[in-house]
């Protein structure tokens, strides 16, 4: 490609891009701000006030892993953050679920995988599963928002995604207004195995938001009921604080 050509190109591509973003400008999706260049998602005011639980440098058992104790085995657990009503971690999930931002989820996720690769934190995990959706959800969604933060945090270890070892095959009501023995209650039996074994010693479960542990216990138990000796760990977006 020659030189004036790749100019030509160059500014083409700048001048859509400039009147794309005219008619549709990038939005922070906490307060409305137009974002920089220099930002995604979210401004750097409210990028800012998000409550990291820096979890991946904590020497003492975490909150998120008291949630599962006596419950179901599970290895070691990992949340980037606290979820707050009326804050930027909520505006985060509702869009991830309900505004169809994708790749909001794989932006997270890049955030999660650089976390646990600079702290050396849940560095023998071999494979992701995320949280399944009964396809009747997925198809209304048009994407699975567990699947898109696993992989961006796949695509930051270096780690495959297992997407078909297990499956939703009960669709639930939501879960935001149970208490934790309707909770369980609603998710009992909704997971059900494929006949093939997990070719993987140590996998990590991706959630978006753990509250009551309830979905994860039930699907860890349907993992382990088909894999006995499978190690499990927790990666999760948010905790509920």
């Amino acid at each position: 490609m020659n030189k004036p050509f790749r100019k030509f190109k160059e500014n083409t591509k700048l001048f859509f891009g400039g009147f794309f973003h005219l008619i549709f400008p990038n939005l922070c999706l906490s307060c409305s701000c137009e974002l920089s260049r220099s930002e995604e998602h979210l401004c750097h005011f409210c990028f800012a006030q998000l409550t990291f639980t820096y979890f991946e440098t904590a020497h003492e058992p975490s909150p998120l892993d008291k949630v599962f104790w006596g419950r179901v085995p599970i290895q070691k657990t990992y949340a980037l953050l606290y979820f707050e009503q009326d804050k930027p971690s909520q505006k985060i999930l509702h869009a991830l679920k309900y505004q169809n931002k994708a790749n909001l989820g794989i932006f997270m996720g890049h955030i999660i995988g650089k976390k646990l690769k600079e702290n050396n934190f849940l560095c023998d995990i071999q494979a992701l599963i995320p949280v399944p959706l009964h396809p009747k959800k997925e198809f209304l969604r048009g994407y699975n928002q567990s699947e898109k933060i696993a992989a961006g945090i796949s695509k930051i270890l270096a780690i495959p995604i297992v997407q078909k070892s297990i499956k939703k095959i009960k669709h639930t009501e939501s879960q935001t207004k149970k208490d934790r023995f309707q909770r369980w209650e609603n998710v009992a039996a909704i997971f059900g195995g494929t006949s093939r074994a997990i070719p993987f010693q140590h996998v990590a479960i991706v959630d978006d938001v753990v509250t009551t542990g309830s979905t994860i216990e039930a699907l860890s138990r349907e993992l382990l009921a088909n894999n006995p000796e499978l190690k499990i760990s927790i990666i999760s977006l948010a905790i509920a604080k």
